[in-house]
């Protein structure tokens, strides 16, 4: 499949040399996944193909074909300018497909819980090199066991039900009703050991590959146990087939902590894992291999009683939130293309992994971390009542962990693809009875990205908005003793002298041959695009040349401080001394200067976008962290 959409990308074939090398192509793809069924232009082509004339008819013909379920992917366009019907043919058909009425707001919101800890176990030579690297053992390290399997759920109670993919703790039971992956909560200073299982079918039937890398995104860990998206030279083994395990070590140490500076303020709020198969990771991801973690320290302690008195305790009065998008057809199964190289938008809005939901709160605080797990939807979100008009709260936390101080009486906030804002609300103010809604105002109609640009996307009117979930304020009023303190976790702004004595690297992120490029080149984890030196400072320049679309930039393993954005002081949301990001959204003709710090580990790792169906169409490199 890897080689079928890089004869895409490339498009420099005519049409009979496609042809001839689509067709080798695919006797190729039909060996390594015979359980998979491809629909291609031009022909004609081999069983279990199907063959039309051209971009326009395989439009028409593959969306019955995705309707019937005799497709599991659609490729439109097998020709030299592809780029333009293919893409366009895309886009109709996604449109065309359309999910069945729901009623909103009938299940409650699902909150996965926290996976059981395991006894200690023997990992693998790696992972026991590592432990001893990073100083951890058995008696000082919480270990678990996670199996990847496809399993049966309800996404909205009118639905059948629906075959996911999933991340499951081995101590829930099988039918566990949880398409979202368990709730990690992790102590800053434990080291955690987390052995996946995969136990997908290798016969599976639909899109996606069981093949599965864990990316613990936002996460301070060795490259190692990153989830590097593909096995290369030079490497142990990172990707797991269906039966094979891996174990994952997560110091949740502070950066800077192997060279004897560890610091404090480095630590994230929340984090997410996922998969990150290399091409794949859009299909793998929404068939529903993702889960939230949470990471609590002496600061930020998860009880409102003790550190900064933050709503809570988790699952209680602290609510992740994850934002997804979805199409489901009518016997429940998730509807996907992935060969829409624009991204992959859903008419359905998941919350937790159900459709919109509700969640009944009581008359005081919340925590919400809303985290956008969507592949290509952006969302501009807002509390409102039943008539659009917003309500006020106060954001404490991006991605990259708590602010400096909070930001008060906010009424939106854009979220990207892969980027979290925390927020809380009192419902004090409010009567019993009192329903008010999470609602997305932007303007958004393409994968391509929202309308406007990143200081002012286009919002939706009053009343137009998408209310994803509803809130029910319930019963009278009850002690809190939550707050929201002036401070949170303070740090110091980057000197001057620090982006004096830096490195710099520049990375474009542009459209070639109607696919995705860094620096005019696809993607090659073979050899680096991009070199680093271990606890050296660098400016890291990204600008979006690509046109319209937005792409919302990824660097693992280190957070960033965003100095400039398209040459001004960025938004308090963003801006260094206030927030610290590990992923940066870039629209339209975009430049933004990053200060980043790649401290005690070494090894390969990678950048992308994350819209995944731009990941996955070659918008990823890797970069090298060299000994200092």
């Amino acid at each position: 499949m890897r080689a079928l959409r890089r004869l895409y990308a490339d498009s420099v074939l005519d049409q009979n040399q496609q042809s001839d090398v689509l067709q080798e192509t695919l006797i190729n793809v039909g060996a390594a996944y015979p359980g998979m069924y491809i629909y291609g232009g031009y022909g004609p082509m081999i069983n279990p193909v199907s063959a039309c004339a051209t971009a326009a008819v395989s439009v028409e013909v593959g969306t019955d074909l995705l309707h019937a379920g005799k497709a599991d992917f659609v490729v439109a366009g097998a020709f030299d300018d592809f780029s333009k019907e293919g893409a366009r043919g895309f886009a109709e058909m996604q449109a065309a497909i359309c999910s069945p009425p729901t009623t909103p707001f009938l299940a409650p919101l699902p909150l996965p819980p926290a996976p059981h800890a395991a006894s200690p176990f023997l990992p693998s030579p790696e992972a026991v090199a590592h432990l001893g690297l990073i100083g951890a053992n058995s008696s000082n390290a919480c270990f678990y066991n996670i199996i990847q399997e496809e399993a049966l759920v309800s996404l909205h109670p009118e639905l059948p039900l629906t075959p996911v993919w999933r991340y499951r703790d081995v101590n829930a039971p099988a039918n566990s009703p949880y398409m979202a992956g368990p709730t990690f909560v992790m102590r800053q200073g434990t080291p955690q050991i987390v052995r996946h299982m995969n136990r997908l079918p290798s016969n599976h039937a639909g899109f996606g590959v069981p093949h599965t890398t864990v990316h613990f995104h936002g996460g301070h860990v060795d490259p190692f146990f990153d989830g590097f998206p593909e096995d290369i030279p030079g490497l142990p083994r990172v990707v797991s087939q269906p039966g094979q395990d891996f174990d994952y070590v997560y110091p949740m140490q502070d950066p800077g902590f192997l060279d004897g500076c560890p610091d404090p303020t480095e630590r994230n709020a929340m984090q997410w894992y996922h998969d990150h198969l290399l091409d794949f990771t859009g299909p793998n991801v929404y068939r529903g291999l993702a889960g939230v973690t949470i990471v609590y320290d002496d600061l930020d302690t998860g009880s409102e009683h003790t550190g900064l008195r933050l709503p809570g305790p988790l699952g209680v009065h602290d609510i992740p939130l994850v934002l997804q998008d979805r199409r489901v057809a009518a016997d429940g199964s998730m509807v996907y293309l992935p060969e829409d190289y624009d991204g992959f938008l859903g008419d359905k809005f998941m919350v937790n992994g159900a459709i919109n939901p509700y969640f009944e709160v009581r008359r005081r605080k919340y925590r919400f971390r809303v985290l956008n797990g969507s592949n290509a939807r952006h969302y501009l979100i807002s509390v409102t009542d039943d008539e659009g008009r917003r309500k006020p709260f106060d954001i404490i936390a991006t991605e990259g962990g708590l602010l400096a101080h909070p930001l008060r009486n906010k009424k939106k906030f854009l979220v990207a693809c892969a980027e979290h804002i925390e927020f809380v609300i009192d419902f004090s103010n409010y009567a019993p009875g009192t329903e008010l809604f999470l609602s997305n105002f932007l303007k958004q109609t393409s994968g391509r990205g929202p309308q406007g640009d990143y200081d002012e996307p286009d919002e939706l009117d009053r009343g137009e908005e998408d209310q994803i979930m509803k809130f029910v304020v319930q019963g009278g009023a009850v002690a809190d003793p939550s707050q929201v303190p002036n401070t949170l976790r303070p740090f110091t702004p980057i000197s001057q002298a620090e982006i004096d004595a830096a490195d710099v690297v520049e990375t474009e992120f542009e459209r070639k041959g109607g696919a995705w490029a860094i620096n005019d080149e696809y993607v090659d984890l073979h050899h680096p695009m991009v070199n680093v030196t271990r606890n050296k400072p660098v400016i890291w320049r990204m600008n979006n040349k690509s046109g319209g679309w937005w792409h919302p930039a990824h660097v693992h393993i280190a957070n960033a401080r965003v100095l400039r954005r398209n040459g001004r002081r960025p938004r308090k949301i963003e801006r260094d001394g206030i927030a610290k990001k590990n992923c940066i959204a870039l629209s339209g003709g975009d430049e933004v200067e990053l200060f980043m710090r790649f401290r005690d580990f070494t090894g390969p790792a990678v950048f992308h976008c994350h819209n995944l169906e731009h990941e996955d169409h070659f918008m990823m490199a890797r970069f090298d962290i060299h000994p200092s």
